[in-house]
């Protein structure tokens, strides 16, 4: 009796140590932040590249690791001459640190703010530099009059982001996930939060599109662009989304009902304003069939009348989406304090929004 005593302390033994190598055999490079809650740094990570092909990363800010916010950044888009000259071509640590520098942590990036919806989530932020509003997969792409080749691997390097953080935060029991973008990365979170939601089966996500428009309407969003994007950049499209919803003449702005009906739980909004001047600029490159805007700004009012039916016709009586709009021709309002923080619309502050959002609230609030 006694020997068989001895047998099963040492069997149980035997099974803590090896508990034990199991839990220690975890490694990841976060692992050497986890002590600097809310700290910045930057990591480079494997196979993501720039649109001049140089290495590029992610940056990280670990707060609580159940609750994660991935951040797609801004910066325009290249696709001809005109517009490939203000896109960022790489995005190196310096950049990182500059951006850190001299932006600091502007709305929704406060985490000292009690009124910031994110403020103890841990963040990843993933950096623009391929020009393709981080939806390409080519790596030999081509702009209109613009020299050499242009690697628009936006999707693979999301994918590339998503290989590096997903154990990390798989291994910490993450619960919460909000996926969000300015501007070209209000773009980015049409392809992408699809695999989000692939690799965090269960999890709590919310989608926010910050000044990222797919309209309905043929004059704001001309077929030929819409054609062209998707060619010049190789968009990744799922294979159901353009006969999705009954109209397949509506395009890429079948996303709206395509995301809302096959992820009912997932939380989506969308923010513009109504006469957005930087998206009026890119948009005016399909006006007309394609032959261009006069000035390069797609008219005010196309723009406005396109929100109003984006919203009215597909948004509000077909989708999940919220959104929140605002007057004037300002482009993002998550990274400003005044708009995220002071500014009221509809009696609703946008912090409030998000986080009525967050919590599985749909919200159509409008000036």
């Amino acid at each position: 009796m006694r020997r068989q005593h001895v047998i099963w302390c040492l069997l149980s033994l035997l099974l803590i140590t090896c508990k034990k190598e199991e839990e220690t055999t975890f490694d990841h490079p976060f692992l050497n932040f986890e002590n600097e809650y809310k700290q910045t740094h930057w990591v480079d990570v494997p196979g993501m590249i720039c649109r001049d092909s140089s290495p590029t990363g992610v940056g990280v800010r670990l707060a609580n690791t159940k609750k994660l916010a991935i951040y797609i950044n801004g910066g325009g888009a290249c696709f001809n001459a005109e517009t490939c000259a203000g896109n960022p071509y790489k995005f190196t640590e310096t950049d990182w640190t500059n951006l850190q520098n001299n932006v600091g942590n502007p709305g929704i990036f406060n985490p000292d703010d009690e009124r910031n919806p994110l403020k103890d989530f841990s963040l990843i932020f993933v950096p623009y530099c391929t020009g393709d509003v981080h939806s390409g997969t080519l790596l030999n792409g081509k702009a209109i009059d613009v020299p050499g080749k242009q690697r628009y691997v936006g999707a693979i390097n999301f994918q590339k982001a998503m290989d590096f953080i997903e154990p990390y935060f798989q291994h910490e029991g993450v619960d919460e996930i909000v996926l969000f973008g300015l501007s070209a990365g209000g773009y980015g979170v049409y392809i992408n939060f699809l695999e989000v939601i692939k690799r965090f089966p269960g999890v709590k996500i919310t989608v926010i599109n910050d000044s990222g428009p797919l309209f309905s309407d043929a004059q704001a969003f001309s077929p030929c662009l819409q054609a062209g994007f998707t060619l010049v950049f190789g968009l990744p499209l799922p294979k159901d989304l353009l006969g999705c919803c009954g109209n397949p003449s509506l395009g890429l702005a079948n996303v709206y009902e395509y995301s809302g009906t096959k992820y009912p739980d997932a939380n989506f909004g969308f923010l513009s304003a109504y006469e957005d001047a930087t998206s009026r600029f890119f948009l005016s490159f399909g006006y007309d069939n394609c032959q261009g805007a006069p000035g390069n700004q797609l008219p005010a009012d196309v723009f406005h009348h396109a929100l109003i039916s984006l919203t009215e016709d597909i948004i509000k009586p077909k989708s999940t989406w919220s959104t929140f709009f605002i007057n004037g021709t300002s482009h993002t309002m998550l990274a400003d304090d005044a708009l995220f923080y002071e500014k009221k619309v509809g009696g609703m502050y946008l912090y409030e929004w998000v986080d009525k959002l967050m919590k599985g609230e749909r919200m159509h609030v409008t000036e």
